[in-house]
């Protein structure tokens, strides 16, 4: 008997969900696709329960045709392209024809659709068993598709879903990128009934900019834009003192479909090089216009990254168009037109301290903990040797035994990370003015659906309505941070936490990251000069924390060198 055969349609289209639809933003990613590849000029998007109960999506675009609209369902029917030349040349969103399948292979799925001249409409709906029953609809322009109850007939898929908020804030994301991509087309998104996002057709990218996230956060971004040898870049990079912990905000347009690319990535990171902390992350919002026949679009199987004919090139513009946005001022001849850009900075790079002869490592460096009774058992204050800054970053200080240096930041993190972990000693203030704060609306819902934790680490938290919170009170600690910053970096960091792949985030899982992310805002930066006093009371603190070896991320807090290790570089021993 044949060990080897043909696997059925049904089981076909089902392993292609697994590539195309991996959550409910995949499925209104390709709906979305669809409505601009028809020409809608406004596009409604109804969720309920973050996609898993239904997504709607209506549009006023060109339509079907009965005919059409029965092959649609069938694997690989597509509009889009006709020839083997069309597949290295794509000019719209979608192409393959394999979306409409794999989401009605995993789901409940209606279509109802009306093109000019059609007699009258076509309502089509996919159910149980893949049953699909026919009928007349309104002749309505354009086209609604409603999918529900995803993954019903999969639950080994459905389980891995996260919670609503975390699908939803995916839903979102996938929205305002093709809003962004699209000014000139209305976009309406609603959740459980509310309104979450009403963007009508904008003039401007700046004015959809502004309708998207907000006229302040606008504000903190510079506009950009480059043209040459066919190819345009242009959008939107922030100031390099608008930062970010994480990479939340940054988004590559490619011929107007959203990727991910290491080239452009990269030139990015290379234009903010020396002015921005190793650790914070900058937020763009870039475009690239390129003849269809330069990039390759049919690389991954839900279109989510590209391959360029000359990266080089791509690269040298897209750094060039950033450089000169952050340094007005800069002949840009002088940038070299070859860069190579092997082992970019997509994480920050911590360089220990090393020596040519001998290497020393964190072993024979002696990171702590070590004990250092002599300086810290009797106050903070008391027997202490002055301290004296290294650079901008580090101080230092002798010890009995040798040569004690610190990472001021890294030191202060740690000790304000354990405070908010712990929740202990964190002393809060009423605010005489409340902080009113402007969050782009996937921000603005993550934060309000976690507010109670927020609450537990000293941040009194209400809903303003219209993507706006008040703060009423902050931990003292948190007195001049950048509470919008932060706030922002906290959202991001739940939704990396619920969308890390394990299945059950926990509570106290979360609380670490977010208390990381809070520690970093508060914490003393590498430009500021503390008192010796100050210095001595970070000490003491640092010794009481449970873990004072390193901060939150795993960097070193401080460095012991031993006067063996002294007479071992200087090859004294």
């Amino acid at each position: 008997m044949s060990k080897i055969s043909i696997l059925p349609d049904i089981l076909i289209n089902k392993i292609a969900a697994g590539e195309v639809i991996e959550r409910p933003a995949s499925v209104v990613r390709e709906l979305l696709d669809n409505a601009i590849d028809a020409g809608a000029a406004h596009i409604e998007i109804e969720i309920l329960h973050g996609g898993k109960k239904l997504m709607k999506v209506s549009d006023n675009g060109c339509g079907m045709s009965r005919d059409d609209a029965l092959l649609c369902f069938e694997r690989h029917a597509t509009s889009k392209i006709r020839s083997e030349e069309d597949l290295f040349n794509i000019t719209s969103l979608g192409f393959r024809g394999e979306a409409l399948a794999a989401i009605a292979s995993v789901s409940k799925i209606t279509l109802a659709t009306f093109a000019a001249g059609s007699g009258a409409g076509t309502k089509i709906e996919i159910g149980v068993d893949h049953k699909k029953e026919t009928s007349d609809a309104p002749p309505s322009a354009g086209t609604t598709i409603e999918v529900r109850d995803i993954f019903y007939n999969t639950p080994a898929r459905r389980k891995f879903l996260k919670s609503n908020p975390t699908e939803l804030s995916h839903i979102i994301e996938t929205v305002m990128q093709k809003a962004f991509a699209y000014p000139e087309i209305g976009f309406i998104l609603t959740h459980n009934n509310g309104e979450l996002v009403n963007a009508p057709s904008a003039a401007t990218l700046e004015e959809r900019f502004a309708q998207l996230y907000g006229e302040e956060l606008a504000e903190e971004f510079i506009r950009v834009g480059i043209e040459e040898r066919g190819m345009k870049i242009y959008g939107f990079v922030s100031k390099p003192d608008f930062t970010r912990a994480g990479r939340s905000q940054q988004v590559i347009f490619v011929n107007k479909r959203p990727v991910k690319n290491s080239t452009v990535n990269h030139a990015i990171y290379s234009a903010y090089d020396t002015l921005i902390a190793r650790d914070r992350h900058p937020a763009y919002f870039l475009f690239l216009d390129i003849d269809g026949t330069k990039v390759d679009v049919n690389v991954h199987p839900a279109k989510r990254e590209v391959r360029f004919e000359k990266p080089d090139e791509i690269h040298r513009m897209a750094r060039a168009v950033v450089y000169k946005a952050l340094n007005p001022g800069a002949d840009l001849s002088m940038m070299t037109s070859e860069i190579s850009y092997s082992g970019f900075r997509n994480t920050p790079v911590h360089f220990p301290v090393s020596f040519d002869n001998p290497v020393v490592n964190e072993q024979s460096a002696g990171i702590f903990p070590v004990s250092q009774t002599d300086i810290f058992s009797s106050g903070f204050a008391q027997n202490v040797q002055p301290f004296f800054y290294v650079g901008e970053s580090f101080f230092a200080t002798v010890t009995n035994d040798g040569l004690l240096i610190i990472d001021q930041h890294a030191a202060h993190e740690r000790i304000h990370y354990e405070k908010f972990l712990k929740k202990t000693s964190i002393e809060t203030e009423p605010l005489f003015l409340p902080l009113r704060i402007e969050l782009p609306v996937k921000e603005y819902k993550l934060v309000l659906h976690h507010k109670d934790l927020l609450n537990s680490l000293g941040l009194d938290i209400e809903d303003f309505g219209g993507n706006n919170v008040i703060v009423r009170s902050l931990p003292k600690e948190l007195s001049k941070a950048d509470m919008k910053g932060l706030l922002m970096d906290v959202a991001a960091c739940i939704l990396e936490e619920e969308t890390s792949g394990i299945k059950d985030t926990t509570e106290e899982s979360l609380l670490k990251n977010i208390a990381a992310r809070i520690a970093c805002h508060k914490s003393v930066r590498g430009s500021e000069q503390l008192t010796n006093e100050e210095l001595s009371k970070m000490m003491y603190d640092l010794d009481k924390c449970d873990e004072p070896g390193r901060c939150p991320h795993g960097r070193p807090t401080r460095i012991h060198l031993t006067l063996d290790d002294l007479r071992k570089m200087f090859k004294r021993k």
